[in-house]
């Protein structure tokens, strides 16, 4: 019979999140998604990143690279290990490697079944129709529900007008158009987006 030498704890693989710095001497910056070799304990493993700054609200928001002097959050899933771990990661573990191999340092925070991360959207829309102050949009949702969703929601065009989305179109054009107002009368050519 086989027996393993790995305590329970040790066989499970989960969400971590860990504070990472970029080695000051590694040339490039690291970029969310791209595959890092981490040894973090007695293991080295292979791993797919995604890094993550807390905002002042308490919300891991997504970054898309590694800050240039700073401290952030990567969210990996890997073997579980006791918060406090040093970690050490590499890009590559060639031993022709010419330049300096750390890529980034850093330590395990926490250990959960998932992580909140939210990403900034910008959603982008036309008018198709102009009277006075109020516009008609097209081409910023999908669908009537999701429009109905941003009810209520502020806008800009990008000639600086400010608005608010009023109700979604659901009669003849149930494809996420909608009604809404703004300050002055807005042009045809405006762009109107929603943050």
């Amino acid at each position: 019979m086989h027996q393993s030498a790995l305590l329970p704890s040790e066989h499970t693989v989960g969400m971590m999140q860990v504070r990472l710095k970029k080695h000051r001497w590694h040339k490039k910056i690291l970029k969310s998604n791209d595959p890092l070799i981490v040894s973090l304990g007695w293991r080295r493993f292979q791993t797919i990143p995604v890094y993550s700054i807390e905002d002042r609200n308490g919300r891991g928001r997504f970054l898309k690279y590694t800050p240039e002097h700073m401290h952030c959050m990567a969210t990996i899933y890997a073997p579980l290990a006791p918060p406090n771990t040093g970690l050490l990661a590499f890009q590559h573990a060639s031993e022709s490697q010419a330049s300096f191999r750390i890529s980034a340092t850093g330590t395990v925070l926490e250990l959960n079944r998932s992580f909140e991360i939210v990403k900034k959207l910008k959603l982008i829309g036309t008018p198709f129709k102009v009277h006075k102050n109020t516009a008609f949009i097209k081409g910023m949702f999908g669908t009537a529900l999701e429009c109905a969703k941003f009810e209520g929601a502020a806008i800009r065009t990008v000639s600086g007008i400010r608005g608010q989305i009023k109700k979604a179109l659901t009669k003849e054009k149930a494809d996420g158009s909608y009604r809404a107002t703004f300050e002055d009368k807005i042009l045809m050519s405006d762009i109107v987006f929603c943050r």
